[in-house]
């Protein structure tokens, strides 16, 4: 994920450096017009959210509705920055400034481009590969997702880590250790980690999978049933 965000930088670096190729002939030098096209990023992340929260929208009104607030609101942000630095740069000048920068339709269409192609470009990137751990069971290296783990009991000198499909693999790894590689799992007993994603309260105990159910210590109670009940 973090070289994914410093692709994403990249890639809206150079988004910046080719708007200010397209906006060279306003400014009396290159890098006013850099500083123009990075001043139009907060426009590019408004509409970014507004497209995302359009699509939240189950209903077609609903979702117009925020695409054109969040349409308006990128335009203005877009004017300010625009005329800001025209202010900066040029005072103002109305004979250097160039009325297509402004156009409602131009910028849409502009920062509209660049999202798309973003959103294509990333689109596979951003979708995360299994978060996994690594163990030695039966003295062979192995590798687990940790989405199927459905919890991690500890027998004494061992412990052994259960998958929804059956399967359970014996291991040396310590069920404190496991707690440590696992922080989003729960600990309800000295002896079971579980995933709650696969785990509900069932009466004092933890069910995991269709009928496992586990007993909640009373160390525990309190922290299992918060976790459940919120």
């Amino acid at each position: 994920m973090q070289k994914s965000h410093l692709y994403k930088s990249l890639y809206w670096f150079s988004f910046s450096l080719l708007i200010a190729f397209m906006f060279r002939s306003s400014f009396h030098k290159f890098w006013q017009a850099w500083i123009t096209a990075m001043m139009l990023l907060p426009s590019v992340v408004v509409m970014k959210y507004g497209l995302e929260q359009a699509q939240k929208e189950k209903r077609s009104f609903g979702r117009g509705v925020v695409f054109f607030f969040y349409g308006i609101l990128c335009l203005y942000l877009s004017y300010m920055a625009i005329l800001a630095a025209y202010w900066c740069f040029l005072e103002l000048d109305s004979e250097a400034f160039n009325f297509m920068i402004v156009n409602p339709i131009f910028i849409w269409i502009l920062l509209g481009f660049f999202i798309f192609v973003e959103q294509w470009i990333f689109k596979e990137k951003d979708q995360e590969e299994p978060k996994t751990v690594t163990i030695f069971s039966e003295r062979k290296k192995t590798v687990l997702i940790i989405d199927q783990i459905t919890f991690v009991e500890s027998r004494g000198d061992f412990t052994v880590a259960h998958l929804d499909s059956g399967e359970s693999f014996k291991n040396s790894v310590k069920i404190s250790q496991w707690e440590q590689r696992l922080p989003d799992f729960l600990r309800i007993h000295r002896s079971f980690l579980v995933n709650p994603q696969r785990a509900a309260l069932h009466g004092s105990k933890v069910r995991v999978g269709s009928d496992e159910d586990l007993p909640v210590s009373r160390g525990y109670k309190t922290r299992v049933e918060a976790f459940f009940l919120d």
